[in-house]
């Protein structure tokens, strides 16, 4: 976990960045104990901004706090998983078609950027950097609905979808499906038809769950 904190927030809201980040990226696993002494050590700061950001995370239902026991990053099972993508199911197909409003030449070409850059790192068996672009995919149309409340509920949809990426079992074929599935979003979007944009976004989130629950992460949990 990459301890070093950024000047321009408060101490709290560093601290509470860098626990989010090591959570998005799986450093701190689903289920893992979260030490509030060994952050305050590592840091080296108080307890004081380490317990505030702590707080905040249990907020924002990133982190759970159990009595006597401390903080853990939220666990992840299958019933959760399910729970997710059937909120993604209904959720993105809508904001994709809000989205279109706001199509035009500009945001045809920013989604054409977007589609290169998967295809080049799906050439290059790049799969990290793929997911990354995978997400500034989905995350474009959250953005260019500028709809200030979509907005702010798709940082914490972003941020789970993250997690549970940085889980799955991906496989070359698993991408390819997934860049397919991409361009037809793109196809639908630019063509500006709301039937298969929304039927493509729903296949795409169907891969992506498909994917998850086929991790190792997941089995394991299943046979505890």
């Amino acid at each position: 976990m990459d301890m070093r904190l950024d000047d321009q927030l408060t101490l709290s809201d560093r601290v509470k960045t860098i626990i989010e980040d090591a959570i998005a990226s799986t450093e701190i696993k689903p289920g893992e104990r979260i030490i509030e002494a060994d952050l305050v050590r590592r840091m080296g700061i108080s307890k004081s901004p380490v317990r505030e950001a702590l707080k905040r995370l249990v907020g924002d239902g990133i982190i759970e706090h159990l009595p006597r026991k401390g903080y853990f990053a939220k666990d992840i099972d299958r019933k959760s998983i399910e729970a997710f993508t059937d909120l993604l199911f209904i959720f993105e197909p809508a904001v994709a078609v809000l989205a279109l409003k706001r199509s035009n030449e500009r945001t045809s070409k920013e989604i054409d950027g977007l589609l290169s850059q998967m295809q080049d790192c799906l050439s290059k068996n790049d799969y990290q950097a793929y997911s990354q672009v995978a997400d500034q995919f989905h995350n474009f149309f959250y953005e260019i609905s500028e709809n200030e409340w979509i907005i702010n509920i798709s940082r914490s949809i972003r941020r789970e979808a993250k997690v549970l990426r940085s889980l799955s079992l991906y496989t070359h074929k698993k991408f390819s499906d997934s860049y397919k599935s991409h361009r037809m979003i793109a196809k639908a979007f630019k063509a500006k038809d709301k039937k298969r944009l929304s039927e493509a976004i729903r296949e795409d989130i169907q891969v992506f769950k498909e994917t998850v629950l086929q991790s190792d992460f997941v089995k394991e949990r299943k046979n505890q």
